[in-house]
């Protein structure tokens, strides 16, 4: 099995244990209650690219998670409106050979945005691991120009009506977008998007368990920050036998305006070998292959994880074609998403996609070192 297939895999295993533990050491006096939930999903692929406008295929699938429901234990849940979390895995089909009919196991959260008694809306969010699309093949399989891998990411985005039909029981109804893609480490790599993904099912938790109340004051220090990102990363290009990697240090200064989130501006200076797979530079070598960008920087608190999103602009060598590229071209946009957690006060590794406008670049691992400059 790939190195791609293994890492998101147990990243999202590991975050989820990681995160029950963390919640339930803070205090004894109260259990953590679990849920079962199970749903019917239902939707289309909508091809995004002129060489994907074959791939307009429907797509059903059934899901069942286990979960747990926060209380405010900690003040980080009290923060986020008392989340929910835990373990996904659904089976789906695009009832038709050339996609197959994947399964995907995956890490899940709701964060809920509006309650009343009776009705919430809840943002999900699903990250994880899919295998079973049939991959693109030149002979056995030549229509699926989606995806070249079985094995690919799994991601998920839904905004969630649920109704309370009781303590023990809800329901509800999603509506979002579905995304499979092998984040550049095969090729071919346009991906799936199945819009809109929509959801109905039912959630069941036995034990119901009042939330704690906690002073809605938090405690945290307003202060600037720098942090020093290193990474790397790889990708294919044009065809299974060009892979090329990516190395990258980018220092960042940020604000802490608030108990949940930072917010800063960041530099990034890295080495892209896939400038090469460009046909007209791929003589170029060395300091060629640098580039340089500034990108707006935003992290969200969750105890000792992080979830990281930039959004910027290449500012030195563009990384496609130096004659035909023009530096308005809405493709010099550089975009990064990332989940990170703290081994360390001064430390935490991190897992991130990043993309040219929005297209996957690079899956990076990587670290991020802190230094507080308030201190």
């Amino acid at each position: 099995m790939s190195h791609f297939k293994i890492t998101p895999l147990l990243l999202f295993v590991l975050f989820s244990l990681m995160l029950k533990k963390s919640s339930a050491q803070n205090t004894e006096i109260v259990s953590t209650p679990w849920f079962v939930s199970l749903n019917y999903m239902v939707g289309e692929n909508k091809p995004h690219s002129p060489i994907l406008e074959n791939l307009s295929y429907p797509y059903r699938g059934v899901e069942a998670k286990l979960g747990w429901q926060s209380v405010g234990k900690q003040p980080w849940q009290v923060a986020f409106r008392y989340p929910s979390y835990g373990l996904g895995l659904n089976w789906s089909t695009f009832q038709t050979d050339i996609l197959g009919s994947p399964f995907a196991l995956y890490f899940f959260t709701n964060f809920p945005q509006l309650t009343t008694p009776v009705w919430q809306l809840n943002l999900e969010v699903d990250l994880g691991f899919s295998y079973g699309i049939n991959p693109y093949h030149a002979e056995d399989n030549p229509h699926n120009f989606a995806t070249g891998s079985s094995g690919n990411a799994f991601f998920g985005l839904y905004l969630e009506n649920t109704f309370n039909a009781g303590k023990h029981l809800d329901l509800f109804a999603s509506a979002g977008i579905i995304h499979y893609s092998n984040g550049a480490v095969g090729w071919p790599n346009y991906g799936l998007n199945i819009i809109p993904g929509m959801k109905l099912g039912l959630r069941y938790q036995p034990n119901y368990v009042e939330s704690l109340e906690h002073n809605k004051v938090f405690d945290y220090e307003r202060n600037w920050l720098l942090n020093v990102y290193v990474a790397g990363g790889r990708k294919m290009l044009l065809n299974p036998n060009n892979v090329y990697h990516e190395v990258l240090i980018s220092p960042a200064l940020y604000y802490r305006a608030g108990y949940k989130r930072r917010v800063g501006i960041a530099y990034e200076l890295s080495y892209n070998q896939a400038i090469t797979g460009v046909y007209t530079r791929r003589y170029e070598s060395g300091t060629d292959l640098i580039m340089h960008a500034a990108l707006l920087s935003h992290e969200f608190l969750i105890n000792k994880f992080t979830i990281l999103t930039q959004f910027g602009v290449y500012i030195h060598n563009l990384p496609f074609d130096k004659v035909l590229y023009s530096r308005f071209d809405i493709d010099c946009i550089i975009s990064r998403f990332g989940i990170g957690y703290y081994i360390a006060p001064w430390a935490r590794t991190t897992f991130s996609l990043k993309s040219h406008y929005i297209k996957a670049e690079y899956l990076e691992l990587g670290m991020i070192f802190d230094i507080n400059l308030s201190k």
